[in-house]
This record gives C-alpha cells, sequence and structure tokens, in this order.
C-alpha cells in the first residue's frame, strides 16, 4: 500500500484513500500524536479547522483522503471558548451531538471522546446551515475518561443524503453566541497542562 518516492518519503500508493474508522483515528493515530510517537507514514497534516470554512480546508499532501478529510489540531486554549458553537472563517460549527464516546468493540473499553458538528453559514443576522460535518475526536484518560487530551483528530465531510437533515435553512442567528465566541477566540488565556496521566488505547 506504499512506496517510497524520490525524496525519500513513503506514500500511499496511487488509488489508495485514508478512512479509518473512529477506534483506530483514536486508538491509533491520535494516541501516538499525543505521546509523540512516529507513525509508518504521516498521512494526517496538522491544521487548524476553525481558520477558515470547511470548503476553503485543503485537500492534503498528494489527496490521499477519500470524501472524509482527517487533521490533527492542539485544542489548548479553546478550554474557556463556547464549544458548542465555534467561529470560522464567514461560520460557525455548531455541535448536534456531544461527547460520545469511543469504544474498542472487542470489550467496550472507552478510549476517547466524539463530537459531531454543523457548519453553518452566517449572513448578518441570519445563518444557514450546509452539509459539512466534523467529528472531533478527542483520547480520554485511563483514570477518568471524562478527561481528554489537548491534541485532537478531526475528519471532515459533505453530507449528500438530504432525507436526514433539513439543509439550506436560513435562520435567525444567536448574536451574543457569536460575540462570545469571537471574544473568546480573541482573549489570551494562560492554561494549565493536564496532570501527567496515562491515557487509554487498544491493548491497555
Amino acid at each position: 500500500m506504499t512506496y517510497e518516492d524520490e525524496d525519500g518519503n513513503i506514500r500511499l500508493l496511487p488509488g489508495f484513500k485514508f478512512d479509518p474508522t473512529d477506534e483506530v483515528l483514536v486508538g491509533f493515530y491520535l494516541k501516538r500524536r499525543v505521546f509523540s510517537q512516529p507513525f509508518p507514514i504521516e498521512i494526517i497534516p496538522y491544521f487548524d479547522v476553525f481558520q477558515i470554512e470547511p470548503w476553503r480546508i485543503p485537500e492534503g499532501d498528494g489527496n490521499i483522503f477519500n470524501e472524509r478529510k482527517c487533521f490533527f489540531h492542539n485544542t489548548m486554549g479553546r478550554d474557556l471558548e463556547n464549544l458548542d458553537m465555534i467561529v470560522a472563517g464567514s461560520g460557525q460549527w455548531r455541535v448536534m451531538e456531544k461527547w460520545k464516546d469511543v469504544l474498542v468493540p472487542k470489550n467496550n473499553e472507552v478510549i476517547g471522546k466524539k463530537n459531531i458538528l454543523n457548519f453553518w453559514e452566517v449572513q448578518g443576522d441570519c445563518a444557514r446551515r450546509t452539509r459539512w460535518v466534523m467529528h472531533e475526536f478527542r483520547l480520554a484518560l485511563i483514570t477518568n475518561p471524562s478527561k481528554m487530551a489537548n491534541w485532537a483528530a478531526y475528519r471532515i465531510f459533505q453530507i449528500q443524503d438530504e432525507k436526514n437533515a433539513k439543509w439550506g435553512i436560513m435562520r435567525k442567528a444567536p448574536i451574543m453566541g457569536v460575540l462570545k465566541s469571537l471574544i473568546s477566540v480573541l482573549r489570551v488565556e494562560v492554561f494549565q497542562a493536564l496532570p501527567n496521566d496515562s491515557f487509554l488505547g487498544p491493548g491497555q
């Protein structure tokens, strides 16, 4: 599935796409990122997914993703923000489902947490729901699964099935919420690091 290019970099063979399950994304890739362990092949890039609108996010090196792009981002500094509505470019990511458990199927161990967010375009005092969806993953502490590491993995994609949601609806945007999120983005705080603890992962 991999080959070495002219510069000595290991890459996926043409035709192969990267689309890991929740368990693999958290238990292997995110866990190795949290512990600064090397990857057999650098597939998931670092990118602040809250800088711009989802359709402007780069494809990544070599367009290795399927319809669902994956990224790493360090969430330190976001702890005091409004996590239910996060400003990004001309719109905002709004939480649809919050902190669902990510489990290892063989023993139902909780190895991480997952947020599901939907992107809304904001125009004046109105907002339009788009088909863009984000999955945010965090690695959980082994001694207290409610606490999570600062590093996060993100999966971003467009929903194609219109039967499951009402897309393109214009609604009044919660202006105070938008202002609070903007203030949170501009605010500079000093955050304490998480306790030096072990993290969950398959096989532990």
